[in-house]
């Protein structure tokens, strides 16, 4: 029992960072109805900002990371503006390429950039780890799990109880009549981007120290494992985002604690074949319906 719980424990710092990278995904899929899969490789600059601000300028690690943030907010509304924009009315078959061409092109620019040599980024928080009993859990998990639940909990105050994020749900709902009740789509389509990379960009930061090193590709796993918390969730839920995220970041640990790191990705998905087996929508989801 001991063990179950100190595996529980341990996967909380990398549910947190899956939590984070699914709210990434669901902030933009939400208004724009297209699952990004270049936000990995968006997230990966940001953690690149990163590194650049605190080794070559000398910023503490904490300014980095909020500045690094901050810049790849604007990085997200610049994607938007500059090359999703003008696929708005288009099948959303092709912005879904689209994405995956900017994952390549991104990963490419990175490794340009900034090489494609393991870089070293230290923990935003550390200190002695935290103990009660026989269990343990290090700061810097327990920082990257509370942050994950306040920032949930955040959006969630945001998109149900402000003016602003009636405007989001409008548009998400239905884009032509929030036109008509003069809600900028644009507008809110590309803040969502913005707001989708910053998060994500915090989730490969804090996800580095424990990954191996930053390289160019060094996310595409983790955007893998996001990806499967948001079909877990229910894709569009903030709250199945989160979720997902620690579900998926617990079970992971426990089956690399009871069995092997190489079985992750198979029980995972096997896990979510069997959720969308039973409930299609996701945990979280709401059932699609059709009139005839």
């Amino acid at each position: 029992m001991t063990l179950f719980l100190q595996l529980v424990l341990s996967g909380l710092g990398w549910g947190g960072i899956y939590a984070l990278a699914a709210l990434g995904l669901t902030l933009i899929y939400k208004t724009s109805n297209v699952v990004n899969f270049a936000n990995g490789a968006l997230a990966t600059v940001v953690s690149m900002l990163v590194w650049t601000l605190h080794t070559s300028v000398g910023m503490p690690i904490a300014l980095s990371w909020l500045l690094a943030v901050a810049a790849g907010a604007l990085l997200g509304a610049l994607t938007d503006v500059m090359f999703m924009r003008r696929l708005r009315s288009a099948a959303i078959i092709v912005s879904i390429v689209m994405t995956l061409g900017l994952l390549l092109l991104f990963e490419g620019l990175t490794g340009v950039i900034w090489g494609f040599e393991p870089k070293a980024v230290p923990l935003v928080l550390n200190g002695p780890v935290i103990t009660y009993g026989s269990l343990a859990i290090s700061r810097n998990n327990l920082f990257i799990a509370g942050l994950t639940v306040v920032l949930g909990l955040v959006l969630y105050v945001f998109y149900e109880h402000t003016r602003p994020g009636l405007a989001v749900r409008a548009v998400a709902e239905d884009p032509e009549v929030a036109m008509l009740m003069g809600i900028s789509r644009r507008r809110v389509v590309t803040a969502s981007w913005a707001a989708g990379v910053a998060i994500a960009g915090a989730a490969a930061t804090l996800a580095v120290p424990a990954s191996g090193g930053l390289t160019p590709t060094f996310m595409e796993s983790i955007a893998v494992y996001a990806f499967a918390a948001s079909v877990l969730g229910g894709f569009g839920s903030l709250l199945g985002a989160v979720v997902g995220g620690f579900l998926i970041g617990i079970v992971t640990n426990l089956v690399a604690g009871y069995w092997s790191n190489n079985l992750q990705l198979t029980l995972v998905f096997a896990l979510i074949v069997a959720v969308l087996y039973i409930r299609p929508e996701g945990l979280f989801g709401r059932r699609a319906r059709v009139r005839v």
